[in-house]
């Protein structure tokens, strides 16, 4: 039997690695492979669910206490006799799991890169954390023996050119399952029923609410679509450290009434069907996942220039420079009203569909 230790899961809901990881492990688990994942924090649900496919959750310490959770890997990999290691993150600040891999003899070591900049909501601790991933990229490819990225701007972030153009180095998509996205009339009456939305002009975004995803932009670029359009409403999905300063922004816009925050949800594939236009001013990305939901969806996107143009996967997918203010975007996102309607996918689409991701997927647990 194979045994592979995958870092690093939350909960399963809170992000793109967290779906990522799910996706993985529905794919390649099977009665031939053992995968087991590396938390910060038990989540008791995760772990039943994790339980159905014989995968145990073990939780380390965090990075506060890097010694510490140096040993603990060390241990879990010494006690698992691990065949592989896989390691998902998003700084080359989270370093010493790859450390302790090959400290502990591991000889597979697979480090994937799912970001493009470091979330943090203090500018100061921002660019204190940059600086201290620039240093230890500097060292963390000599802890891997295979390279991965959700896009080449997220494996330039954590490793240098060299890997990055070499044979170690490859691209593992963000793919969803599409077939679960595809639009529907009846979905989307269904959505727009339960919320009390009839023929307005619907804007939504889904993600964390965090320096990354960029609401406050967001609700800057909605208050100018309001303006010009009162016949429209916003969906936010999702929650974090930003949620209660947005609601705030929200009240003092006076747009209670047509923004919606819902939460977290897990029918986001409902949500979509309601929405007429989807958002996301990210500050950066390795590769969005929602994006290509959204896309799947048939619905326009409408993204910054800090994300890769590598998750254009329909011709209704358009990239908007920040610095060009909150009217323009909303400008670009009435001028492309469109009907809604299934997505006609360009050809680099089928990358991203989860039907056809199997040998990639399975060829990490050679």
């Amino acid at each position: 039997m194979k045994k592979l230790l995958v870092g690093f899961i939350m909960d399963g809901k809170s992000g793109g690695i967290d779906k990522y990881l799910l996706n993985f492990l529905t794919k390649v688990s099977n009665e031939e492979v053992r995968i087991d994942f590396l938390t910060n924090e038990i989540d008791v649900e995760l772990q039943k669910e994790l339980k159905k496919c014989h995968s145990n959750l073990y939780a380390i310490a965090n990075l506060k206490h890097p010694v510490s959770q140096y040993r603990q890997v060390c241990r879990i990999m010494k006690e698992g006799q691990y065949d592989a290691v896989y390691l998902n993150i998003s700084t080359a600040i989270d370093c010493i799991a790859a450390i302790a891999a090959k400290h502990s003899g591991v000889e597979r070591r697979m480090i994937h890169s799912h970001s493009s900049g470091n979330d943090c909501e203090s500018a100061l601790k921002r660019n204190l954390f940059n600086g201290i991933h620039k240093f230890c990229r500097l060292f963390l490819y000599r802890y891997g023996t295979e390279f991965y990225g959700c896009s080449v701007k997220a494996g330039e972030w954590l490793f240098p050119k060299k890997i990055v153009n070499s044979s170690k180095f490859c691209v593992i998509h963000n793919a969803v399952d599409r077939e679960k996205y595809r639009y529907s009339v009846q979905k989307r009456e269904e959505i727009r029923g339960s919320m009390g939305i009839t023929d307005q002009f619907v804007i939504g975004h889904v993600g964390n609410f965090c320096y990354q995803k960029n609401h406050y932009f967001l609700l800057d670029v909605f208050e100018e679509v309001h303006k010009k359009d009162p016949n429209t409403v916003l969906l936010l999905a999702g929650d974090g450290v930003r949620f209660e300063k947005v609601r705030q922004i929200v009240a003092e816009k006076n747009l209670e009434d047509v923004v919606k925050l819902l939460g977290r949800r897990s029918d986001t594939d409902y949500l979509y069907q309601g929405m007429d236009a989807f958002l996301l001013p990210s500050n950066f990305e390795g590769l969005p996942i929602a994006g290509i939901e959204a896309q799947s969806a048939g619905l326009p996107c409408f993204m910054s220039d800090e994300i890769t143009k590598e998750s254009k996967i329909t011709e209704a997918c358009y990239f908007i420079p920040l610095k060009s203010g909150a009217k323009y975007w909303a400008e670009e996102i009435l001028d492309n009203r469109m009907e809604r309607q299934s997505a006609e996918f360009l050809d680099n689409a089928e990358q991203y569909d989860l039907a056809n991701q199997d040998q990639e997927l399975k060829s990490l647990i050679r």
